[in-house]
């Protein structure tokens, strides 16, 4: 697509993969029943593996997971999440790791994904963002800052200055999701 440099995205896309993978290695710490959902996006979400999978079918299917370019669509990712069915027995926890702000769909992407967020919530799962910010940006947005507290469950937000620091989030970001579990 016009205007992408491949090799920072893609390095971007390894270590959101790497990231996640990690993060389902540290929940099996956790003491409870758990499954998994791997859900894709970009210009539009995909169910990228079964509904409600092992940690060790879930880390299969993010080590398969391709680069699709395109657009940011938060609100496709948090539709394609609740319509994957949500349960009463358990608690359901939607990790967004995203390096941009929603530019998909056309019209209000950003209104879009706030409106998706609320009614993933309104059906009983949490969610918890994680922004990836490239180094050169030595501030983020405010509007970044705002608009990922709305869609968050408990109005907080994780924030990593680059690619290399991810790993020291996941005892923060470990924390968080057993609250939740």
């Amino acid at each position: 697509k016009g205007g992408f440099d491949k090799s920072v995205c893609c390095a971007n896309f390894f270590d959101v993969v790497e990231f996640a993978k990690l993060m389902v290695n540290a929940l099996e710490s956790i003491p409870s029943d758990q499954s998994y959902t791997v859900v894709g996006f970009g210009d539009d979400a995909m169910l990228a593996s079964g509904i409600r999978i092992s940690s060790e079918r879930a880390l299969e299917v993010l080590g398969n997971l391709t680069y699709s370019g395109g657009l940011t669509n938060h609100a496709d990712a948090f539709t394609v999440c609740r319509e994957s069915g949500s349960s009463r027995m358990r608690k359901d926890v939607i990790l967004l790791i995203t390096d941009g702000d929603p530019t998909a769909p056309p019209g209000s992407p950003w209104d879009d994904a706030v409106e998706a967020a609320a009614e993933a919530k309104a059906e009983g799962m949490s969610i918890i963002p994680v922004m990836i910010v490239p180094e050169i940006v030595t501030q983020l947005n405010p509007d970044t800052v705002e608009y990922l507290k709305e869609i968050s469950s408990d109005g907080s937000m994780f924030e990593a200055s680059d690619f290399s620091v991810l790993g020291s989030l996941q005892e923060s970001l470990l924390a968080q999701v057993s609250c939740q579990v």
